[in-house]
């Protein structure tokens, strides 16, 4: 034990070069070996005792001389260890340093690496191999669907490529070179068959903010996340447009949306002297997309495999399904690029195709009715004849 007055006391090992033993106070004794490497005096902890013996600590203070003998900095390489990033403080830096000012939708980043790589957050970043990756990967993949697994696989690559451009992991990024897997992009829509169970579901939902949610998601066409953040400052009643700002919207341009007569009613029923539209408790003030109403009426719609970001691509579907062009639909989806559009078009506009082609079908059989009459009339010309 230390002497009267001090806390800790060392007791040098008369063997093994360096290797003492630090006794407390309170009784604790723990093993170190101290040795200079390259001109620096270094400690390094070797374990406490009674779980470590003197004969086990004196091997494993061989084992360390032994080590810088060969060039190895044990003290070092533990040093090293202890400093580097686990996967949840490189993500906090992903987020601080990049997310917050490249991507409107930060938050929304945020939430899936806490759903995606939650069990994962303590784990050290060299800790986690390229098997790790794989197995997770095909886990989500079976669990939440390809496009799931194949975003959180992006998340991960993209915020070890960051740590490692900004040095702070100089391993090697172990979510490179895993094969993603084949997605088919998502074509669902409103069926004209399912409008009018998913009006009549609708209209019996209790919840007033969800119900009026739906309809504006349904009737403007735009994203739920800019929904749910409808400001009252952005409604204009007088000239009756919703001005959507530039940083709010994915493609950085802001949008100003004329509003129907029913959406203007909508809003004038929910007007208040709040900020938001849809007011909320969360943290963020305003309402949070409610999933749980959401299937509930589906539920009672009898509706299967519907999101409420499908509502977006239904307004596509009806638009083009009443005549109107790729250009109308680019205008009100606010679409950047009109592949984006044409994609849409393509895929839902399949009533309007039909209905043209028999059209066209009608047309065609006209001019082979007419082909018909003038073969008819050759005939009896030349029974005439004879």
């Amino acid at each position: 034990m230390p002497e009267e007055g001090k806390k800790q006391e060392r007791y040098y090992d008369t063997k093994a070069r360096g290797l003492f033993v630090l006794v407390t106070d309170a009784g604790m004794k723990t093993f170190y070996v101290r040795r200079k490497v390259k001109g620096k005096s270094e400690l390094f902890l070797l374990g406490r005792f009674p779980e470590l013996t003197v004969e086990q600590a004196r091997a494993k203070a061989g084992g360390f001389h032994a080590a810088v003998t060969d060039g190895k900095n044990v003290v070092e390489a533990k040093r090293a260890e202890k400093a580097e990033l686990t996967l949840g403080e490189l993500f906090d830096e992903y987020i601080e340093r990049h997310l917050k000012k490249s991507r409107k939708t930060w938050q929304v980043q945020q939430e899936n690496i806490e759903r995606y790589f939650g069990p994962w957050k303590n784990h050290k970043l060299s800790a986690i191999t390229r098997e790790d990756v794989e197995l997770l990967h095909g886990s989500l993949g079976r669990k939440q669907g390809h496009y799931s697994a194949n975003r959180a696989l992006d998340l991960l690559r993209a915020a070890y490529n960051k740590a490692i451009h900004w040095h702070m992991y100089k391993g090697t990024n172990q979510a490179v070179g895993i094969s993603e897997f084949k997605e088919q992009p998502r074509e669902r829509a409103l069926q004209a068959d399912e409008m009018e169970r998913f009006f009549e579901a609708l209209q019996t939902e209790t919840d007033g903010s969800f119900k009026d949610f739906i309809h504006l998601c349904l009737y403007t066409g735009q994203r739920k996340s800019n929904v749910l953040a409808m400001r009252w400052a952005d409604i204009d009643f007088t000239s009756k447009t919703w001005t959507i700002p530039g940083k709010k919207m994915k493609n950085g341009q802001s949008l100003v949306l004329a509003l129907s007569q029913s959406e203007i009613d909508l809003l004038e029923c929910r007007r208040t002297l709040g900020e938001w539209v849809f007011p909320g408790a969360g943290r963020t003030g305003h309402f949070v997309e409610p999933k749980r109403a959401w299937h509930r009426l589906l539920k009672r719609a009898q509706i299967e495999n519907l999101h409420v970001h499908d509502l977006r691509r239904s307004l596509a579907s009806f638009l083009a399904n009443a005549g109107a062009d790729v250009s109308l639909i680019k205008s009100a989806l606010n679409h950047t690029g009109i592949q984006t559009t044409l994609n849409v078009y393509v895929r839902t506009a399949k009533s309007a195709e039909l209905d043209a082609r028999e059209k066209a079908h009608k047309l065609m059989e006209q001019f082979g009715k007419k082909d018909e009459s003038k073969v008819d009339i050759k005939k009896k010309q030349a029974g005439k004849g004879k």
